[in-house]
């Protein structure tokens, strides 16, 4: 089995489920484990990181005419030189890494067509879930079900530790910093699950679930992740930041 990853975190999928001596190619963002360093690289970023303002106004700039899809470049060369079996990649945000289609086209002059994978989770369990579908491609079902269990049996234990019955710390969760972006989608559920509030782009019921609370927080969601004015973020006195 050969994989080639475009998006670090599913990079990481691959070392969690036991398979990244499957990885023959990687992105430009891809640097965990250590041992993939020697792997080929893929992708490339066309803007240049002066500051997070900067890049903010490069990449606005390249949306703004319908080209955020050129942020990132693919070596097509390399990549059908390697000829995946699987491409791991993403379709939930154009300007965080490369975009599906232009690794769909690609990937549609390879022979044998690879099968592509996109993970795109916006929950906690979506999260696992992508663990067990990268782990169902590769035949590593039983390998893929115990990260699973290890990641449940983490939250678990995290869990124990929150105190329902006192007020839940504020906490600022910067995404990007120029202009300020604050988390969203699972990140959110992560932070009210550890016990924290973030009220500025908090968890909804899922339409359906009722007015989901405490251990119920698998069927809560968040929103993408947005753009706050700094007084709006400073309103709200975190008591906790964290800069990602």
């Amino acid at each position: 089995m050969r994989v080639v990853s475009l998006l670090p975190s599913a990079t990481e999928i691959l070392h969690a489920i036991g398979g990244i001596d499957f990885l023959v190619g990687r992105s430009h963002e891809c640097d965990h484990p250590r041992s993939i360093d020697h792997l080929p690289v893929l992708t490339a970023q066309r803007t240049r990181f002066t500051s997070s303002g900067d890049v903010h106004r490069q990449v606005s700039a390249l949306a703004s005419q319908g080209q955020a899809a050129s942020l990132y470049q693919l070596d097509a060369d390399s990549l059908r030189h390697l000829a995946p079996d699987v491409i791991l990649t993403q379709d939930l945000c154009e300007v965080c890494s490369i975009d599906l289609k232009a690794v769909e086209r690609i990937a549609a002059d390879i022979s044998p067509r690879p099968t592509i994978i996109s993970l795109n989770p916006t929950t906690f369990d979506d999260v696992l879930d992508d663990h067990l579908r990268v782990g169902q491609a590769l035949a590593l079902e039983r390998q893929a079900g115990d990260a699973v269990i290890r990641l449940r049996g983490r939250m678990a234990r995290a869990e124990e530790f929150v105190n329902p019955y006192t007020e839940p710390p504020v906490v600022g969760f910067m995404e990007w910093t120029d202009p300020v972006f604050i988390a969203g989608h699972w990140t959110v559920q992560l932070i009210e699950r550890a016990g924290g509030a973030h009220p500025l782009n908090p968890t909804v019921p899922i339409p359906g679930s009722g007015a989901a609370v405490g251990p119920q927080q698998a069927s809560r969601h968040a929103g993408k992740s947005i753009a706050v004015a700094p007084e709006v973020f400073t309103a709200t006195r975190p008591e906790w930041l964290v800069i990602a």
